[in-house]
């Protein structure tokens, strides 16, 4: 009894990103009978979600998602995680092949590959455990200044990378805090009156 629960403790965990229903289910169990444990989510935001909760040691993703696409999660998660081992999936390539501008370890072609395939694929990243380092994950938001005069700031998420436009005619200079309008993280960010003068004179 005391094995099993030791056992159950170290078991590799994987996030399954997809907005099919079916496609979560089946491949949980599939997962799961193989001695995973299974966390799944139907979208990328839904899938940046739980990564704030529990981190795990490889995601495998659609990459034809409504909100947010594969493409943009898998690129959330190399740059903020980039210790995290990926697969990406879809039906829409037919060579078979990783498409061009994905940031993955691996594909697998929807609809075209054995369940052995997917354990293979899943148990031979786990064993690698990918060598990337760590990489330092900012939670400050880097603040991009309007071309405009209009009073608007735009402000990247660090938690989906999504910009987010803030009238901040009345913010003075220092650290604000605002929520993303995507993701609904909150978001600190920081007004630097030394930089901002000077990319409103090159954009003038």
């Amino acid at each position: 009894m005391a094995e099993a629960q030791v056992a159950a403790q170290f078991r590799f965990r994987i996030l399954v990103v997809d907005d099919e229903p079916s496609i979560r289910e089946t491949a949980r169990v599939i997962l799961e009978g193989e001695g995973y444990e299974v966390l799944t989510a139907a979208d990328g935001l839904e899938g940046l979600r739980s990564l704030g909760k529990s981190l795990p040691d490889l995601i495998i993703a659609d990459l034809n998602m409504p909100r947010m696409t594969g493409f943009e999660f898998l690129a959330v998660v190399r740059l903020r995680f980039p210790h995290i081992a990926t697969i990406a999936m879809s039906g829409g390539y037919s060579s078979g092949e990783m498409p061009a501008g994905i940031l993955a370890d691996a594909f697998l072609q929807k609809g075209n590959y054995t369940i052995k395939e997917l354990s293979h694929e899943v148990g031979k990243l786990l064993a690698a455990s990918p060598l990337r380092s760590e990489g330092r994950k900012g939670d400050i938001a880097p603040l991009f200044v309007p071309r405009d005069n209009a009073g608007y700031l735009m402000i990247t998420c660090p938690n989906c990378l999504r910009p987010n436009r803030l009238e901040a005619m009345s913010l003075n200079g220092g650290l604000h805090q605002t929520t993303c309008q995507s993701c609904g993280m909150a978001v600190r960010f920081e007004i630097n009156h030394e930089i901002e003068p000077l990319v409103k004179r090159k954009d003038a």
